[in-house]
């Protein structure tokens, strides 16, 4: 019933799901709060509504058993999260991107442990990232973009989530240093943090980010992880039934705008605007699958590394409003 013009609430009436349906409701007009009695479903598309109340849905019903995909973007949800994660802790996708949710992350967001794709992007959330999201080591999205998230960057995001594929921190307060341990995101194909308040260099160890130093990738592998559940698509992804389209929301060339699943090559770092000082480090040079790269508006100095003439794919290379000198290579 997606693509609709359906009003009103939906009443929370004691129905019983055979077979476990895939239920999509999204892109209509239905408003108040989310009944329970669709926790049966095994995929909940809920986007694109006026839904305002997340907390009730979850956290006044026993377990959700079969609940692998909920999508409640872009809908009228406020206040703060509700902290009774446990009770879909088999949830592998999970997208509550423009909403109105404030407050902090709340700790038992990291019972999501089967969690692939975490989508909070454009929010008002705030404060730091709690750890127990460590736990949800199996993550290849990790998008938090538009909070009001603080403090450093925590170094487990490094440690623990090695399968990450795409870290979006754009437009957060996030202070402190860019910590090495994410040179261990060997799988990291998409990597902003641009628009914080990161200060210190940019470390060197980036040579070890393996998928931006390959000119080429193999696509059905990142494919076959990111298409894991039923060839739906979601949320900030779009719809297609039948083996779908992945549309990532990113900044290129300063224009924000969707890449979908033919251009999942693109390979991007944007550490665009932020406090960051020293030396552009010539390792940058190595990543050679680079698309694009955006260090501008930042303090770096000193010369342009000669290295990054080797990165024959990159397309989009923006240094401005730095303190940069010497010859262009």
């Amino acid at each position: 019933m997606s693509f609709n013009y359906l009003i009103g609430s939906i009443p929370n009436i004691s129905l019983k799901l055979r077979n476990r349906p895939s239920i999509l409701l999204n892109t209509n007009m239905f408003d108040g709060k989310i009944p329970s009695f669709l926790l049966q479903a095994p995929d909940l598309m809920l986007s694109e509504n006026n839904f305002s109340d997340l907390f009730s849905f979850l956290c006044d019903q026993s377990t959700a058993a079969n609940l692998a995909t909920l999508d409640v973007s872009h809908n009228q949800i406020k206040g703060q999260l509700p902290d009774c994660w446990k009770s879909v802790k088999q949830l592998v996708f999970l997208d509550l991107s423009n909403n109105k949710l404030s407050g902090k992350i709340p700790m038992s967001m990291g019972a999501l442990v089967n969690m692939e794709a975490l989508v909070l992007r454009n929010n008002g959330l705030m404060g730091e990232l709690p750890s127990s999201l460590k736990n949800c080591s199996s993550l290849f999205m990790l998008d938090l973009s538009e909070n009001m998230l603080s403090g450093p960057i925590p170094s487990w995001i490094g440690e623990s989530m090695h399968q990450l594929i795409i870290l979006n921190m754009r437009g957060n307060h996030l202070s402190g240093n860019l910590p090495i341990h994410l040179c261990y995101l060997k799988r990291i194909q998409l990597l902003d943090l641009s628009r914080n308040n990161l200060s210190s260099g940019i470390p060197s160890c980036l040579k070890n980010l393996t998928a931006l130093s390959e000119q080429s990738i193999n696509s059905s592998d990142i494919i076959s992880d990111i298409y894991w559940n039923d060839k739906t698509s979601f949320g900030i992804y779009g719809y297609t039934l039948g083996g779908y389209t992945l549309d990532i929301t990113w900044m290129w060339k300063g224009v924000e705008r969707g890449f979908k699943d033919p251009e999942l090559e693109l390979k991007s770092i944007d550490l665009s605007s932020n406090n960051l000082m020293g030396e552009i480090p010539k390792e940058v040079g190595y990543l050679l699958g680079l698309v694009s790269l955006n260090l501008s508006r930042n303090n770096l100095s000193g010369e342009i590394p000669s290295h990054i003439g080797n990165i024959s794919s990159l397309e989009s290379l923006d240094l401005s409003r730095n303190h940069i000198s010497g010859r262009i290579p």
